[in-house]
This record gives structure tokens, C-alpha cells and sequence, in this order.
């Protein structure tokens, strides 16, 4: 997406100044970026990379069938129906386009968001929508799959205001493409355990293990975020991002180290409890809360696998992994 962008500015990818001036009125969290006097960009000839004119700012947030999964800002309009606008400002929503490389994973991360939901994770509104009702999509799109998946944005109120977050690779000061492994689980629960207590620890293992669960091997940094409500205090944003990736690379494992070990089978109770002793967190916490999360994942995972629209491949990989996985049978 980020070539994208640059390529439709007419400028390098690695000047972000210029890419900011096209996206920085819809930028994640409360941050917004404009010119020094607020004016719109000069109408300037292309031929310079550096440039950026009127027109592309226009159209910079319109998009290719590049890239693995495409996820853009979009609006509801009165009668429910959402649109890309042409410059994204203003998006409540963010919609996950079908992959060009993978099958069904619109379906298979509402699956998996809708399980997290009954697991007692805070999950934002979700839904599964067909492509073709989406306004301003580009031509051929549904080639790619027929449904997107759509999030309403939690860094937005209803009233339009923003609220601020920041993922863990901002909160590490990593840059993204060391986002697999520049920090470990056992950071990240030591800085919310700083930050929001026994609720957020709590929080924080029932997404780990529900992870784990589902064989989602792409929870790096980026995918872990702090949220300031109420623009003092810090908490765990709501999920986002839960896709079973052992459907795709059977092989896959932790994007991140749990406290030693990062397969996906060396996520025992041994080694939550040395998660917890190392990070400083409070044992029976928790080890009750990873025993809560498998407890209730195994019911609804029995009662609801047939019914979520992932595709049977999906439900196919995961039954397969949960036969590994030691925490099971502890």
C-alpha cells in the first residue's frame, strides 16, 4: 500500500513528509499532519519525485489489486451503505478487501473476531459484507473474492472526534519492518501491567492465548496497541487483526516470543508462569485466565465452527492444531 501511495503522489516511498501531506487529515489515533499555513499543496508539474500536486492528494487513497490484503477508511452513509471517499477523511470504518494470495480471509477474520467476542474479549463491531455493495471500489475488484470484511474504527467517537493510540511498535520506538522482533510478550505485559492493572493482564493473556488457539502467527508489535480514552489514561485498545494464519503456512508460529519459546506449542502453563514471574505479574491471574480462555474457546469453538462462514480449510487447520497444542491436555 505504501508504494502505492508513493507511486499515485509521484513520489519516493521513503519521503514521508510528502505521503503525509496526501493521508494526514485520516492518520490513526488523534495525529493529524498539515502545511505550516494550512494551504493546499501547489499545483506543481510531476515531473519532480519530491512534488506532490493537487491532484494526486485527490486521488491518493484510491488503490491497486496489489499487496496482500487491502484495508482502507470508509463512511456510512444514511441508508447504511459504506464509501470509500476520495480522500479517506472522515472514515468510521476500516474494510479489509479479499487477499490477491490467500483464500477467504475476509471470512476467516470475522470467524475468528466473532469467536474472540465469546471468549470475553473486547472486540469493536464487526461485520461481513458483499464487495459489490461498497461504493467507489475500483473495477474487478469481486475477482478477488466476493466479501470484505468491515471494523468500525475505535479511534474514532460517534461525534467524529479522535482519540489517540498507539501500537507497540510505536510505544517501543521500532520501526515497522523490525515489527517481528525488536520485543516479546513478556514487554508488552510488563508495560500494561504498569499502565492498566489486573484488568488489562487479564486482557492481554486472554488475547495471547486465543491467539494461540487459532494458530494467528502475525500478532507482532503492530497488532498490539494502547489506547487513551480519556487522554490521560492508558488501557489495551479493543482487538483487531485475529486471522488464522496456519490455514496459509501450516508451519507458522508466534510472531512474537512468548517468554522463552515462540511455537505455538511451547505456549504451556510452564511457561506462562515464567511469563509471569519474569514481567513481575500477578501468578493466579494469570494462569486462571489462560485456563478461562481455553475452557471457553473449546465451547464455542464445538458449537459455533460449523455455523461462522470460514472456509472449511480454515475449521480444517485449526482442529488439526489444537491436537498439539500441550495446554490443552495440562
Amino acid at each position: 500500500m505504501r508504494q502505492y501511495l508513493a507511486d499515485t503522489a509521484g513520489v519516493h516511498p521513503e519521503r514521508e513528509y510528502f505521503l503525509l501531506g496526501a493521508l494526514g487529515q485520516d492518520l490513526p489515533g488523534a495525529i493529524t499532519v498539515t502545511t505550516e499555513t494550512n494551504q493546499a499543496w501547489p499545483n506543481v508539474s510531476r515531473t519532480n519525485p519530491d512534488d506532490v500536486t493537487s491532484t494526486a492528494i485527490e486521488h491518493a487513497l484510491r488503490f491497486s489489486l496489489a499487496g496482500v490484503q487491502l484495508k482502507f477508511s470508509a463512511v456510512m452513509s444514511a441508508l447504511g451503505g459504506l464509501t470509500i471517499p476520495a480522500r479517506g477523511i472522515g472514515g468510521h470504518w476500516i474494510v479489509k478487501l479479499p487477499s490477491r494470495d490467500f483464500r477467504h480471509v475476509p471470512e476467516n477474520e470475522f470467524s475468528m473476531m466473532a469467536l474472540a467476542k465469546m471468549v470475553g474479549i473486547d472486540v469493536p463491531a464487526i461485520d461481513i459484507v458483499d464487495v459489490d455493495t461498497i461504493n467507489n471500489l475500483p473495477e474487478g475488484i469481486s475477482h478477488l473474492g466476493s466479501k470484505a470484511f468491515i471494523i468500525e474504527r475505535f479511534d474514532r467517537t460517534d461525534e467524529g472526534h479522535s482519540i489517540h493510540t498507539e501500537d507497540f511498535a510505536q510505544v517501543f520506538g521500532v520501526f515497522p519492518q523490525a515489527k517481528y522482533e525488536k520485543a516479546s510478550y513478556r514487554n508488552l505485559a510488563r508495560v500494561i501491567a504498569a499502565e492498566s492493572g489486573d484488568g488489562g493482564i487479564a486482557e492481554f493473556i486472554r488475547r495471547a492465548t486465543f491467539n494461540v488457539l487459532i494458530g494467528n502467527g502475525d500478532m507482532h508489535l503492530k497488532n498490539w496497541s494502547l489506547i487513551y480514552r480519556d487522554r490521560q489514561h492508558v488501557e489495551l485498545s479493543p482487538a483487531y487483526d485475529f486471522v488464522s494464519t496456519i490455514a496459509y503456512i501450516p508451519e507458522d508460529r508466534s510472531a512474537l516470543t512468548f517468554s522463552r519459546g515462540k511455537a505455538f506449542t511451547d505456549y504451556t502453563f510452564d511457561e506462562l508462569e515464567h511469563l509471569a514471574a519474569k514481567a513481575a505479574l500477578p501468578r493466579k491471574l494469570v494462569m486462571g485466565t489462560a485456563q478461562e480462555t481455553v475452557a471457553l474457546f473449546m465451547q464455542r469453538w464445538a458449537s459455533e465452527k460449523n455455523h461462522l462462514p470460514m472456509d472449511k480449510d480454515v475449521r480444517t487447520a485449526i482442529d488439526k492444531h489444537l491436537k498439539t497444542l500441550p495446554i490443552l491436555t495440562a
